[in-house]
């Protein structure tokens, strides 16, 4: 198992080929069935629907009137391996359960990317890092990803109790170093949207490694 500071060093040693800029992927470099959308802050977020862990097919329609955090993951990216390592996305999951946030966590991998998870490999990821998501979910054809305009691992779309994407970007600036209570970004945006505010910081650039589409 990993140390969090080897994880670091991978981290490190991966930047260059992995860290992905929130412009560096452009629909240009995709065919046009297979582009990137881009969804404005405010605007409605995209409807899906999408087979869970759970064996059963989750809609975003299903969560209407909540607030939901969705949560770019994968299983071979070193930086997000540092979030669940440090404790700080735990303790993020935590927190919007207690405030009875909706967290979907999205693995957008087909079957023949590293990061694809079959749904038993995908609970015993949950077991064994102590997650805590309302449900996790498969995106193998990458439609999900796509529409939200989704570019790495890890990223965050917060979705308000009207249906409209609220935030989108980084947990925290804390790209090696994490926070060890989760916060920053994800936290702030949740707290303005739970005490009926505009979120201050909508938006914000993720680091990680690019989704693999």
């Amino acid at each position: 198992m990993y140390s969090l500071e080897s994880l670091k060093g991978v981290a490190r040693a991966a930047l260059f080929v992995c860290t992905v800029s929130a412009t560096s992927l452009s629909g240009s470099e995709f065919s046009s069935a297979d582009a990137l959308s881009r969804v404005a802050v405010g605007a409605p977020a995209p409807l899906f629907s999408a087979k869970g862990a759970d064996g059963q097919q989750h809609r975003l329609s299903d969560y209407a009137g909540q607030l939901v955090v969705l949560e770019w993951t994968s299983p071979v990216c070193p930086f997000t391996a540092m979030k669940y390592k440090s404790g700080a996305m735990q303790a993020l999951q935590k927190y919007a359960a207690s405030q009875r946030v909706v967290w979907l966590s999205i693995d957008t991998a087909a079957p023949d990317r590293a990061g694809y998870l079959t749904a038993a490999a995908a609970r015993a990821r949950i077991a064994k890092t102590q997650a805590h998501v309302s449900a996790f979910l498969f995106d193998p054809d990458g439609r999900i990803g796509r529409s939200f305009g989704a570019k790495t691992t890890p990223s965050f779309f917060v979705i308000d109790r009207d249906g409209k994407l609220a935030y989108e970007g980084a947990m925290n600036d804390d790209i090696y170093d994490n926070r060890p209570d989760g916060a920053d970004h994800v936290r702030a945006a949740l707290d303005d949207l739970l005490a009926g505010r505009p979120v201050k910081v909508p938006q914000t650039q993720p680091q990680g490694c690019a989704i693999e589409y």
